[in-house]
């Protein structure tokens, strides 16, 4: 029976993989690759490294926003734990429908005691941070983009609820609520940790930005003014991600993200630089995703090997001694 459940495992790990490179496949595949000569120099292969290991760290700190949200509702897991459930998860984007690193996430729950109420509490809340994050540092590209003027205060809105929710972190769990309704998704648990929602805030406003800067990086190399590049690089990229999560039915939001980050770019690059950077932004941040989650897993893997290793004792199999089952 056991080496029945495990051969099932392997199965659906393997297809999950196969999958996942599908998706990365198609998605640089799809790229136009002839348009990135202007950057593929071997004065560049400094900075174009830099902005690999930027978005990278970037990635890393949306990571930790995410470990915060699952606290927030009262699942709080063995570091390595975290790690795993989120970069499983965050890999899933790159498969059609995205509800594949949901279910992923959902079965990594059940294995570490984690009630699937919470995981899709989790998953609701986190959605949450990260479209108010992402649009509050998007607004960073709307004077380059709309100009100067009083026309620009209705956009400060997602500002507005960013402050109201690091003042009063339980006014999510009505804007959860509603998110549940409108998805007709059962009503998840509420917040048990809500501190930890300011905390959630503060790291994702920081991938943001750090995951933005790979951005400027390629805008400058093409020609940018680099004081003027770095709030548009900066909240295009927030902005134009943002958008591309909402597209759910898009692998990683191929093409709703290209449009507005040239859209943003123009306005500090000439057309056809600016599409150059949106096809550059695209690879370096797609190989810094699967790279950086990658690394991670397999140092997850690695890290219980050794912690195996050194205690015989320890069981192989099974969920992690140190985890409480969370009901409800």
């Amino acid at each position: 029976m056991m080496g029945r459940r495990r051969a099932w495992r392997a199965a659906l790990t393997a297809v999950f993989v196969a999958a996942v490179l599908g998706g990365v496949t198609l998605t640089l595949r799809g790229q136009q690759w002839s348009t990135l000569g202007r950057l593929l120099r071997p004065d560049t292969a400094g900075w174009l490294l830099a902005a690999l290991l930027v978005t990278g760290v970037g990635l890393l700190c949306g990571m930790r926003a995410w470990t915060l949200t699952l606290a927030s509702v009262g699942a709080v897991v063995p570091p390595r734990t975290g790690v795993r459930m989120f970069f499983v998860g965050f890999l899933g984007k790159f498969v059609p429908g995205r509800v594949w690193g949901l279910l992923a996430q959902l079965r990594l729950g059940d294995a570490a005691g984690v009630s699937r109420g919470r995981m899709a509490g989790t998953y609701l809340v986190n959605l949450v941070v990260v479209l108010l994050t992402g649009g509050a540092v998007g607004l960073l590209v709307a004077p380059a983009v709309l100009g100067t003027g009083t026309g620009l205060a209705w956009l400060l809105l997602p500002v507005a609820l960013l402050v109201v929710l690091a003042i009063r972190p339980r006014v999510l769990d009505l804007l959860v609520r509603l998110a549940a309704r409108v998805a007709r998704r059962p009503r998840p648990a509420p917040l048990h940790r809500p501190a930890e929602v300011r905390h959630a805030i503060a790291w994702q406003s920081l991938s943001w930005v750090l995951s933005g800067v790979h951005l400027w990086i390629v805008a400058v190399l093409l020609g940018a003014d680099a004081g003027a590049a770095l709030p548009a690089a900066v909240g295009a990229f927030a902005l134009a991600t943002t958008a591309g999560t909402v597209a759910l039915f898009v692998p990683d939001g191929a093409g709703v993200r290209e449009v507005l980050v040239v859209a943003a770019l123009s306005t500090v690059l000439p057309l056809p630089a600016a599409v150059t950077a949106a096809v550059a932004s695209r690879v370096l941040s797609t190989l810094a995703e699967a790279l950086t989650a990658g690394l991670a897993l397999l140092a997850v893997a690695a890290s219980e090997r050794l912690a195996t290793s050194g205690n015989p004792a320890t069981p192989s199999a099974g969920p992690d001694p140190r985890l409480t089952p969370t009901p409800g």
